[in-house]
């Protein structure tokens, strides 16, 4: 388990772990494993999807830590709930569309375990069968699972049965909707999808709470793939591959659409795209400096924009949020753009994901790069010199921490 942390960072401490499973079991109602993983990036929504599909034949071979440590991570979850007086239940993991069959975990043992338990509250009654109790409550059960798992005919079957049954029913209307976005032809306008893609995901989670993603997702595939190769503009920052590709969960295709682009960096949505998609991405070291390296040059670049992001409460890097809070007391305060260098004061080992490239080339680079050189041990009269002309302000900080 430690080892598991020491690889995501903070996101898997005891109280995130536990903040985590609160925050699953409130919006989903009991604690899927597999969700877990997914909210945790410890498995990329893309591999699970592949998987749901029939593409892969483990998800064991999909984590992206080794599954001794997710089993750790599983089972302590599990303590956790059960000491919230969540009852285990097994669970059979199931394929989507045409692949309606059982799907393997792996071979790792108490990776299948703990992957087959799922943790919910102590049922007030019996579930009833579907096939023994014909209720209205049970078929719209059934068209939820059945528009989540992608078997449309199998949605429009039991659509039909609503009708027959409950012509009225509150929630028909909007079944009908989905299934009609669905059947609408991809020879739409660009812009007209994305406009009817952005009004049905508040409709989709009503209907299907946390499996909208699943309805949804190949939806925004099929837009950011027809979006492909068309340019960046500042004015409608929504109508591009990225924007598409992140509400379909595809960091890897996120990063490649902005990246494609000249000048990135210097749009702050293609600046916080890639970002988004690198924290996603975090399971390898590389990735997660990538992401601070974009927040940084944000604050470099855009400011206003960056104070805005990590004074979000949707703001993912919670160590860097707690650090911009201390970097706001401080008296006298700094500029946004100086946050960079002030953090070097505080985890030097940010900076090195920072290339020479991705550092501004005017004083705040300069005090940046003497600061680096300070605090990383080449500690001299000369450098204390230069930066005391530059920024004094960073030059007393930088002593008042020396011993």
């Amino acid at each position: 388990m430690r080892r598991l942390r020491l690889v995501l960072g903070n996101l898997l401490s005891d109280n995130a772990l536990k903040t985590l499973a609160d925050r699953l079991l409130l919006e989903q109602g009991w604690l899927d494993p597999l969700e877990l993983l997914l909210a945790a990036d410890l498995l990329a929504y893309e591999d699970y999807e592949a998987w749901r599909m029939g593409h892969k034949p483990t998800i064991q071979g999909l984590l992206r830590a080794a599954p001794t440590d997710v089993a750790d991570l599983l089972e302590a979850v599990g303590a956790y709930a059960a000491e919230q007086g969540l009852v285990a239940t097994p669970v059979e993991h199931r394929g989507w569309a045409g692949v309606d069959t059982p799907l393997r975990i792996g071979d790792q043992v108490r990776l299948v375990r703990a992957c087959a338990l799922v943790f919910a509250p102590p049922p007030d009654r019996p579930q009833p069968d579907l096939f023994q109790d014909g209720t209205v409550p049970l078929l719209e059960q059934e068209i939820q699972r059945a528009l989540a798992e992608r078997r449309i005919d199998r949605a429009r079957e039991q659509v039909a049965r609503l009708v027959r049954q409950d012509p009225h029913h509150r929630r028909l209307r909007g079944f009908l909707r989905l299934i009609q976005v669905i059947d609408d032809p991809d020879t739409m306008v660009l812009g007209d999808r994305l406009r009817e893609l952005l009004a049905i995901e508040p409709l989709a989670r009503e209907l299907l709470g946390h499996r909208d993603r699943d309805f949804l997702a190949p939806l925004w595939s099929d837009l950011a793939e027809s979006l492909g190769g068309r340019v960046f503009e500042p004015g409608a920052p929504k109508l591009h591959a990225s924007f598409a590709w992140a509400r379909a969960g595809r960091w890897d295709a996120v990063c490649e659409a902005v990246e494609a682009e000249r000048d990135w960096c210097g749009e702050p949505s293609l600046l916080l795209a890639h970002a988004e998609a690198c924290w996603h991405r975090r399971n390898l070291e590389a990735n997660l400096g990538a992401a601070r390296a974009d927040w940084m040059w944000l604050c470099w670049e855009h400011p206003l924009k960056a104070e805005q992001t990590f004074a979000s409460s949707r703001f993912p890097d919670r160590r860097l949020a707690e650090l911009w809070d201390r970097f706001g007391d401080l008296n006298p305060p700094l500029d946004t753009e100086d946050f960079p260098a002030w953090l070097l004061l505080q985890e030097p080992v940010t900076a090195v994901s920072l290339a020479p490239d991705s550092i501004p080339s005017d004083e705040r680079g300069t005090a940046y790069r003497l600061l680096y050189r300070l605090v990383t041990g080449d500690d001299d009269i000369g450098l204390r010199r230069e930066l005391s002309e530059i920024h004094p302000q960073l030059l007393r900080l930088f002593l008042a921490q020396r011993p």
